[in-house]
């Protein structure tokens, strides 16, 4: 009878060990300098990244706009932008996004009726870094609204992106 526990007890310190295993490979300075500095850009891509990465987790199965498409949307006709962040975030010197409407997240389905009177409207919502703004979408949707999209990394990716805010003229 086969026994792989056997052979991977007998397998592995010849390859793990002696000059000629693995070890004894990575050892040797034209492979481990090569191997220690792809290892470190690796890590510095994950640690850059992780926000992304979360931000795109939160967002499978649903719409998302990048801010630079936010912007553009903006310029024709306006979809009705939702800030969910605190009044006194939305009205501070981070600013909001030209337009915007501020609806704390606790308020957001019966005011937003008042706002949005067409279920079949674009509705954008925006809050600090996307986290509320995809439980909010969720919300909207059990409510009927049909077209509802999250600005992906929220005001902090806009500020990221050097887009305009306002702080002025606060609704």
């Amino acid at each position: 009878m086969f026994d792989s526990h056997a052979l991977l007890q007998a397998f592995t310190p010849a390859v793990l060990a002696g000059p000629g295993g693995f070890a004894g490979w990575v050892s040797r300075p034209e492979v481990a300098y090569p191997l220690a500095g792809g290892l470190v850009a690796l890590l510095a891509i994950l640690i850059l990244k992780w926000p992304d990465f979360k931000s795109w987790r939160r967002a499978r199965h649903k719409e998302v706009f990048r801010p630079i498409e936010l912007e553009q949307v903006l310029h024709g006709d306006p979809p009705v932008v939702v800030d969910l962040r605190r009044p006194e975030d939305f009205n501070g010197s981070s600013g909001h996004i030209r337009g915007a409407f501020n609806l704390p997240f606790n308020h957001l389905p019966k005011a937003l009726a008042e706002i949005a009177k067409d279920k079949r409207q674009l509705v954008v919502l925006v809050d600090y870094d996307d986290r509320v703004s995809h439980l909010a979408a969720d919300v909207l949707a059990s409510c009927g609204y049909t077209w509802v999209r999250v600005l992906r990394g929220g005001m902090r990716a806009w500020r990221a992106g050097n887009l305009p805010v306002s702080v002025s003229g606060h609704r």
